[in-house]
């Protein structure tokens, strides 16, 4: 009897193994070349004892585009209720140390639960409801370090509402066939104390962020409005987004889908509002593996216009892999303009 003890401890690890959920590995990698010519304005000074603008500049560069690795699992606890979580971390593929952040530095990664008739609560670090919006029209989304939404915008203001919050409490309202309306919203606690605010600002550091999203999807058509309060450079703003769907929703042209943004931001320590309009388009060629791609964005921010316009297109080699091409040209005005062509190849799995 003694010499059968050893199986209890075996088997009851056994047990737990087969009982648990086997977490999933998961990734992107995502690399281009880009040849960026950029052209700065002959009025523009970068400190004030300048005499002149700097000098126009030419060079061909590898780009890691978000490329990210993780692992993600759900663990049942009861019939409706799940245990969730995910680790993931950004890789830049073409560097070890790009904007001082190294490898490996945080992406999406939480800890939460799931039932299936109250939704989903989230804790950890995430995309801000108000940034997942612009990921249905921002067509050059993937590419953060040339065509983004995120890198057009005024000096000093390039990333308005991309924002991944810190200790995030996230709610998502759950998913029903029944209901086209999904909302959700999240608060980014501050963790500092009145007394350690930052008086030289006119941001409250001690005060948490606000973000929430209220959308509507059904038969093609998706539109969907969200607010930011306190993120980041943000003292507040709105944005609208919608796409339609043209084959599903006006029995039309099969792949192709449309979309508009319009976006205001009141900005901390700036003296007007930054306003932003996105059209894009996209082309899914039918019975080919070629998609065609477009978007137009400017943004107004007193005195620091800028727009953008932007073409590519895509090569699905098979369901993981995707091949790009791209060209696009970035005009801000009273700093500088960048005129970008690349190509590149993005795989997931």
């Amino acid at each position: 009897m003694i010499k059968n003890l050893w199986f209890v401890p075996i088997g009851l690890l056994v047990s737990m193994v087969n009982t648990q959920a086997a977490p999933l590995i998961y990734g992107k990698v995502f690399l281009t070349a880009d040849y960026v010519q950029t052209d700065y304005d002959k009025d523009y000074r970068v400190t004030k004892t300048d005499t002149q603008s700097p000098k126009d500049e030419k060079i061909t560069e590898l780009n890691s585009n978000f490329s990210y690795l993780g692992v993600k699992a759900q663990q049942p606890l009861t019939n409706d209720t799940d245990l969730i979580y995910q680790l993931e971390y950004g890789i830049d593929v073409d560097t070890d140390s790009k904007n001082n952040k190294g490898q490996f530095y945080s992406r999406n990664t939480y800890l939460g639960l799931s039932h299936q008739q109250y939704g989903t609560l989230l804790l950890g670090r995430h995309d801000t409801p108000f940034k997942l919006l612009k990921m249905r029209v921002d067509k050059f989304g993937n590419h953060g370090a040339t065509l983004s939404i995120d890198h057009a915008g005024p000096e000093g203001y390039s990333n308005l509402g991309g924002y991944r919050a810190n200790n995030v409490v996230m709610y998502k309202s759950p998913d029903n066939k029944n209901t086209p309306i999904t909302y959700m919203a999240a608060v980014s606690l501050s963790e500092v104390d009145d007394n350690q605010n930052n008086g030289n600002t006119e941001k409250n550091e001690s005060k948490n962020g606000y973000s929430s999203s209220l959308a509507y999807e059904q038969h093609g058509l998706y539109a969907a409005a969200a607010y930011d309060k306190n993120m980041g450079v943000e003292d507040s703003a709105w944005r609208i987004v919608t796409t339609l769907d043209t084959g599903k929703a006006l029995k039309a042209i099969d792949g192709l889908t449309v979309g508009a943004m319009y976006q205001r931001a009141n900005i901390y320590d700036a003296n007007q509002h930054a306003k932003t309009v996105l059209i894009s388009g996209k082309y899914d060629m039918q019975h080919t593996p070629w998609a065609i791609k477009g978007q137009f964005i400017r943004t107004d921010f007193g005195s620091q216009a800028v727009s953008e316009l932007a073409m590519g297109s895509e090569y699905k080699f098979n369901r993981a892999t995707i091949g790009h091409i791209y060209a696009g040209r970035i005009s801000r005005d009273n700093y500088k303009d960048d005129t970008i062509v690349g190509t590149g190849i993005e795989y997931k799995f």
